[in-house]
């Protein structure tokens, strides 16, 4: 029969950690204990005849989670079941993640007894199945050390298949990686890349609860509802298109240029009709070997007015150097760049060119200064309505 898991893996310097005390606690006792990845089981070994529901489930719940936190508290142990083990506190939004992924499961899967009940000892094996005596000694060994206490984040979770990545979800890229994916050390370097970037306060994976990266496809009734609807005006900043590097440099939660580029024009088209107006504040595309900002313009609805970023090329383009946009009784002065704003001018400003590089200063708004920030990276990625601009100002 098929078995599966669901587990938390730990990352980093913690995995490195608990794997040296599982194998001087092997050495020291002579234990035959399999290398184990260091993890703390979250439901299983279960069985199921429903794989296909099964991934759909756990991406589904998964997505409408965001990062979550725990404590490592030190060594403890099972009696009755001679376990040696790392005690783990999980944080609220854990133990709910838990338990609904039981109740998720129960319908149609045959769970492990102890996934049946609310109250759960989360814990990361160190050492099982002991006779009597290895565990006494054991137990008495790791009592008498400081152990291992430090903060961790779950920035994945895996399902597992016979001891295989059958998905891992990842929830600061915000999508289930297949096994290959889940493996490669590029796509998990990006991860860390992201989680700095969460410590820094420059990317908010929380923002994307419930929902993905990336607008859904509209639907046929919705491209009938926007014929009739009245045309709407839209602004965004720095799409970047082509460009490898700014992943990287702006920790964008994508894989690589073809799922940025993807997901950035289905944002906008999924959003924007022909009938709208977008105000585009500069630096569509940018790259080595990338294609030009004529052909990029074409791939995107809209009516599109051109304020000039720093490398935007055409000579079919009408681009502004700046515009001032007057909007429900409000007047903006549109530019790339923050700093070409005139000093003379005293209202609202919107730009583009800081990405989420300087978010302290620029933020998305800023009502002290009056500008706001609408770099994709501050957007959700996605164009914003002006409509809603005013909402936040007039609140």
């Amino acid at each position: 029969m098929v078995h599966y898991l669901i587990e938390f893996r730990f990352h980093g310097n913690a995995k490195y950690e608990i794997r040296k005390w599982v194998n001087e606690i092997n050495q020291k006792f002579g234990l035959k204990s399999k290398r184990a990845i260091p993890h703390i089981t979250l439901a299983g070994p279960f069985s199921t005849n429903d794989e296909i529901r099964l991934i759909r489930d756990f991406n589904l719940l998964c997505s409408n989670y965001s990062l979550m936190d725990f404590e490592v508290n030190g060594f403890s142990a099972f009696e009755d079941t001679k376990v040696i083990f790392l005690d783990i506190s999980p944080s609220q939004a854990l133990e709910k993640f838990r338990w609904n992924l039981a109740q998720t499961l129960k319908p149609y899967c045959k769970l492990n007894q102890f996934d049946y009940e609310r109250k759960y000892e989360f814990h990361s094996t160190i050492a099982m199945k002991l006779s009597d005596d290895k565990f006494k000694e054991t137990k008495r060994y790791v009592m008498r050390k400081d152990g291992l206490k430090f903060k961790h984040i779950m920035v994945r979770a895996t399902l597992v298949k016979d001891q295989l990545i059958l998905r891992e979800y990842d929830f600061l890229l915000r999508r289930p990686l297949g096994r290959k994916l889940a493996l490669d050390k590029d796509t998990y370097a990006h991860t860390l890349n992201l989680l700095n970037a969460y410590f820094e306060g420059s990317y908010n994976p929380g923002e994307y609860i419930s929902e993905r990266i990336g607008v859904p496809q509209r639907s046929v009734v919705d491209n009938i509802k926007s014929v009739f609807r009245r045309p709407r005006v839209f602004i965004t900043s720095d799409l970047h298109l082509d460009h490898a590097n700014i992943i990287k440099y702006c920790k964008r939660p994508f894989l690589d240029i073809i799922d940025m580029n993807k997901t950035l024009v289905q944002n906008w088209n999924n959003i924007i009709s022909n009938k709208d107006t977008v105000y585009f504040l500069g630096d569509l595309a940018y790259g080595k070997g990338g294609r030009s900002t004529d052909y990029w313009l074409k791939q995107l609805n809209g009516n599109i007015i051109f304020i000039i970023g720093n490398h935007d090329e055409s000579d079919k383009i009408n681009f502004y150097d700046d515009f001032i946009l007057e909007y429900a009784n409000h007047k903006f002065f549109l530019t790339h760049r923050p700093e070409n704003v005139p000093s003379s001018w005293s209202g609202w400003v919107i730009c583009g060119h800081t990405h989420n590089n300087n978010i302290h200063t620029y933020p998305f708004m800023d009502k002290e200064n009056k500008r706001m920030n609408v770099s994709v990276e501050l957007t959700k990625y996605k164009p914003v309505d002006m409509n809603y601009i005013i909402k936040q100002i007039d609140e």
